[in-house]
């Protein structure tokens, strides 16, 4: 659903003109005109190789015969380089920094944690014993009531986990009957053009200091805002090669893209904060 551009680089530029400085003004004879000045708050992102790299040996290679095992290797490749990207732009591929393994955050900007001019971040905390449904429900009133904030185009889509969805689902009414029983029902109360589970969202989570922890439950954007820019030479392509020494076939999928949101509040990030007692204290 992102958008694509043919260059290698994404360079976004961002002027608020939405303050009272920015505003037109009245003129008295005899005062002296004051101009306005805008702040432009400009950015580049610069790309990244990606890739997948697979080997097999050629007597696997021969004595499969059921299917064309070079074609389903090719085609899980090139799967699992589109999962890892839409990854890394949602929230990032999850390893160390100090993995060699690690797509940049600087070079693919994740939607998650990217600065608070593109990304809006709101926390809810639970409830002393509140159940699931119940904080599923001040879930739903926090997603409609952050829409004001909402600067995106058009209608997002809510990214979020399997078991926000599932208790959202069974909230109940005072006499017990499901309130959202078809997700076009759930989409509409929630203004969302769509509502997908990711399975990598399931236990995402940051710390902020040493005693508050923040568990992500969903993010709201229209990936239509986020821009991938890859030119020609860095789009998805496909090696493969033999090497004689070891008789193994070699395939290599990569791309050499950056992405990053070009569009100021586009998105808005929902997380449940959790705040730790200290032992004793």
């Amino acid at each position: 659903a992102v958008k694509h551009t043919p260059f290698s680089r994404v360079k976004s530029t961002y002027a608020n003109i939405t303050g009272d400085e920015a505003r037109a003004k009245g003129y008295v004879k005899g005062n002296q005109k004051v101009e306005e000045v805008i702040t432009a708050l400009k950015r580049t992102t610069d790309p990244q190789t990606i890739y997948k790299l697979q080997k097999m040996d050629r007597d696997d290679v021969i004595d499969i015969t059921d299917f064309d095992v070079v074609a389903w290797i090719k085609g899980e490749m090139r799967i699992m380089l589109n999962e890892e990207l839409a990854r890394a732009i949602l929230i990032g591929d999850g390893r160390e920094s100090s993995s060699n393994d690690k797509i940049n955050p600087l070079h693919i900007r994740p939607v998650l944690g990217d600065d608070a001019t593109y990304t809006i971040k709101r926390s809810l905390v639970r409830a002393e014993n509140e159940t699931d449904e119940a904080f599923a429900k001040d879930f739903i009133h926090d997603v409609i009531r952050s829409r004001k904030d909402y600067k995106g185009s058009g209608n997002p889509t809510l990214y979020t986990t399997e078991d926000m969805l599932t208790s959202m689902l069974l909230i109940e009414d005072t006499t017990g009957r499901i309130i959202y029983d078809t997700m076009d029902k759930l989409k509409t109360a929630l203004r969302v053009k769509d509502i997908v589970t990711v399975p990598v969202m399931e236990g995402v989570s940051r710390k902020d200091g040493e005693n508050t922890t923040y568990n992500l439950m969903g993010i709201l954007v229209n990936l239509n805002d986020y821009n991938v820019g890859a030119d020609k030479g860095g789009s998805v392509n496909m090696f493969d090669d033999f090497d004689i020494n070891y008789n193994k076939y070699e395939y290599l999928i990569e791309t050499r893209c950056s992405g990053a949101l070009v569009k100021p509040y586009s998105a808005i990030s929902f997380e449940e904060k959790i705040t730790n007692a200290k032992v004793g204290g």
